[in-house]
Order: structure tokens, then sequence, then C-alpha cells
């Protein structure tokens, strides 16, 4: 009986193995305890109470995992927040790198650069405002696991649309221009800018796949914890 439980829960919280397995050893250890402490004796009766004192499987399932997927959701808030900042100072140093070296834009396609650089900027500051809702979203109401993917979704989409802009940006002010040690800042600072996205992109993924689908998570859940 008590191993049929402990499978339940730990199949309950497939999502996040490392989770499960805990889960799974933790319950399996403080139920042998209470059976072995049984002051009617061992046997299936003792692992009956066990079980039945312990809680319902599934709410107790439901509750470790709303803990689980929030946590998690939490850290991808701040890693959200993390990467647009340093998005930003990626774009100003580079900026400030073209005014050091005295660096004009290029002037191959002006319409083109005024257009993309336009587009930019309404991309980039709508990552923030979004990524900032995403950020409050999760920290206001924890259980809504399903807008906050979807704001960080967006987010990461805005985020993604600025960048490939300022790769075709920096790509105008670099064409033409011999290879020298001055187009490494520009260059690095747009690795940045690329790394960060990859990087949201894969915690978006592992939000949807831990909590996509689900909404508000159920209040009506046990008190108790393992």
């Amino acid at each position: 009986m008590i191993a049929a439980y402990v499978e339940q829960i730990g199949r309950e919280l497939a999502f996040d193995p490392a989770l499960s397995q805990r889960v799974r050893r933790e319950v399996e250890d403080h139920l042998r305890e209470a059976v072995a402490t049984d002051p009617a004796g061992g046997g299936a009766d003792a692992e009956r109470r066990a079980v039945a004192a312990f809680g319902d499987a599934h709410v107790i399932a439901m509750q470790l995992a709303r803990v689980a997927r929030t946590a998690h959701a939490r850290r991808a808030g701040a890693l959200v927040i993390l990467v647009i900042g340093s998005a930003l100072v990626a774009m100003k140093a580079r900026l400030a790198w073209y005014a050091v070296m005295q660096w004009p834009a290029g002037s191959a396609w002006p319409a083109t650069g005024t257009m993309v650089a336009s587009v930019d900027r309404w991309a980039f500051w709508l990552a923030v405002v979004v990524g900032l809702a995403a950020f409050v979203s999760i920290e206001r109401r924890e259980g809504d696991l399903r807008r906050f993917a979807v704001l960080c979704v967006m987010a990461t989409a805005a985020l993604g649309i600025s960048v490939a802009g300022d790769a075709v940006l920096t790509s105008l002010r670099l064409m033409g221009s011999p290879w020298s040690l001055r187009v490494l800042v520009p260059i690095v600072t747009m690795g940045i800018e690329i790394a960060g996205v990859g990087v949201l992109l894969a915690s978006v993924r592992r939000v949807r796949a831990r909590g996509g689908g689900y909404g508000p998570a159920s209040r009506a859940v046990s008190t108790k914890t393992v």
C-alpha cells in the first residue's frame, strides 16, 4: 500500500524528475517510520493507517507541484529582467564605443536604418514592459502560471525582434569597415544579446513544460508538507 501511494505521488510530479525522486524517498521514509512506531504493530493495517493519516496523494502532489512550479517561475521571471537589463547594457556599451571611436552610422541604406532603429526601439521597450509585467504577475499571483508563461513568451519575442534589429543596425555600421580590433566590441556585445535571447528561449520552454496548461492552482489543497 505504501509503495502504491508513493508511486502515485511520484508519477504526478514526473514533470520534475529530481523533485519526484526526492519526494518519493521522503514520503516513503516518513510512512515506514509511522508503520514502525504504530502502537498496534506493523502489517497492512498499520500501512493503511499511516497512509490515511498522511493525506490524499493527489492533493499533496498538487500542492508540491504548485510550489515547485512557482519557484521555477520566479527564477524565470528574475532571469527575464536580468537578460533584458544585460541587453540594454550591451546596447549602451556599443553606442558609447561608436562615440569614442567616432564611428559614423552606415550610410548605404539610411531609410532602412531609420526604420529598423524605430522598430528596434519600440520592440525593446515592449520587452521591458511585458517582462516587468511577467515578474510582477508571478510575485502577486503565484498560482497563475499560464498567464506568466504567456507574458514570458511575449517578452522573449519582443526582445528577439529588438536584438534582430540591433544585428541589422550593427551590420550596416560594420559594412565596408576594414577588419580591426575596434570591431570586436560591436561583435561581442551583439553576441551577449543573442546569447541572452537563447537563454530566455530555453527558460520559457522549461516554464511551459512545467506549468503550461495550468491555470490558477486550486487553493483547496492540504496544508500538510513533507
